[in-house]
């Protein structure tokens, strides 16, 4: 009788159908409410990869009463897959009795929301930070990502002009130059309502969550009824309350001087504690200024909130900076174990075995960031060195041994 699921749990179950898997994607439809308002989300990157998580946004939009198809991918391809096209036809013939279809995504699943909101037949879209492209040949100024934008094998037919449908609104940091360039590239291929928020961050969604607008930004795009000018001027009016504005402007506005930048991410912690950025936001301005026992304090207090790699990599680097070697490295190979994809945490292991004189080490570890990034130059060099590097080590050991 224990091993029986509930009743609760049945009727949970029976509400999420999986209409697609490979081993790169899944389509997964999570009904609510009767139909009528229906969301396509797309997924944003992640890490480590895999398919086995939430989609974007599914917990909110199960409360709300809203059925969300959940576009969700492996790993960090900018969609670019042979089965897109299929994957889209089924989505938009599974939402095609819906009244009111919106494609909705953030960064990469920003991107994916505006170029694909036509295929699945959406009535309005709208994307958090978007590219335009990651591909180097289209979008030469993106920098961030580099390892991947080397390694996707872009597909012509899912990067042609963006089809307009009625309503598309994109929402970006416009004091973040990289995500201003993207968001004028786009506006280039459609009619795109623009919420430029500066300072917001990239993404723009934990800010607008600060403010209280991100509910009414997707229920007002989705039913319709979004007013542009209205949200540009509420969003100004409550930036100040925001944690993530604090945090953007200590470490990026040109007044903000070093014990200035701290005391607004003091601040920022001081309005969401329980906000793992925050305190990362104040070690980088503590780290900045050489206070690192201090910049210490605050990546640990991050990491105990969220040990996700971006946090773990702040709190190496700032070990790093203060003498501790040792330490760094414990923390890289954390890293190394949770997203063993990602070239760089590699590269940055080799660098700190390196330092430790621990050449076996690094040329491992050297090994282990090409095999993830295979086009980079800079590692493939920095093998080079390192290989030789061990090779006279093991002569001189040969001779002294004669």
């Amino acid at each position: 009788m224990g091993s029986n699921p509930t009743l609760s749990a049945i009727a949970e179950l029976s509400l999420t159908d999986i209409l697609y898997r490979s081993q790169a994607l899944e389509v997964r439809r999570v009904i609510a409410g009767n139909g009528q308002r229906q969301v396509v989300t797309f997924d944003s990157y992640h890490e480590p990869p895999g398919l086995d998580r939430a989609g974007f946004g599914e917990a909110f939009f199960q409360t709300e009463g809203i059925t969300a198809i959940h576009v969700i991918t492996y790993g960090n391809n900018w969609f670019q897959y042979a089965e897109m096209p299929a994957v889209l036809a089924l989505v938009r013939e599974t939402c095609s009795g819906a009244e009111r279809l919106l494609s909705y995504g953030s960064s990469m699943g920003g991107y994916a929301a505006l170029r694909f909101a036509g295929a699945v037949g959406a009535k309005a879209a709208l994307a958090l930070s978007p590219q335009y492209s990651v591909n180097p040949r289209k979008a030469p100024f993106e920098t961030r990502w580099a390892s991947d934008r080397r390694r996707i094998q872009f597909i012509a037919a899912l990067e042609q002009g963006i089809t307009q449908v009625p309503l598309m609104v994109m929402a970006y940091d416009s004091r973040l130059d990289v995500d201003a360039k993207h968001a004028r590239h786009l506006s280039r291929e459609a009619d795109i309502a623009e919420i430029p928020l500066p300072f917001a961050g990239h993404p723009v969604g934990p800010f607008l969550h600060d403010v209280e607008l991100l509910r009414p930004l997707v229920t007002k795009v989705l039913d319709g009824t979004f007013r542009q000018d209205d949200f540009r001027a509420t969003a100004h009016q409550r930036r100040k309350s925001s944690p993530h504005w604090l945090a953007n402007v200590a470490e990026r506005h040109s007044r903000a001087s070093a014990e200035r930048g701290i005391r607004l991410a003091r601040r920022a912690v001081f309005l969401a504690p329980g906000h793992a950025g925050m305190h990362d936001a104040l070690a980088r301005r503590l780290s900045a200024s050489a206070r690192f026992a201090e910049a210490i304090e605050a990546h640990r207090a991050a990491v105990r909130i969220e040990p996700v790699p971006d946090y773990l990599w702040g709190l190496s680097k700032t070990l790093h900076a203060s003498g501790d070697v040792a330490g760094a490295l414990e923390v890289a190979k954390r890293l190394q174990n949770l997203a063993p994809q990602t070239a760089g945490y590699h590269a940055w292991a080799a660098r700190l075995h390196e330092a430790q004189g621990d050449l076996l080490g690094a040329l491992a570890d050297l090994r282990r960031a090409l095999d993830h990034d295979r086009t980079n130059r800079g590692y493939r060099f920095q093998l080079l060195q390192m290989t030789w590097r061990v090779t006279l080590a093991r002569w001189r050991r040969a001779l002294l041994g004669r």
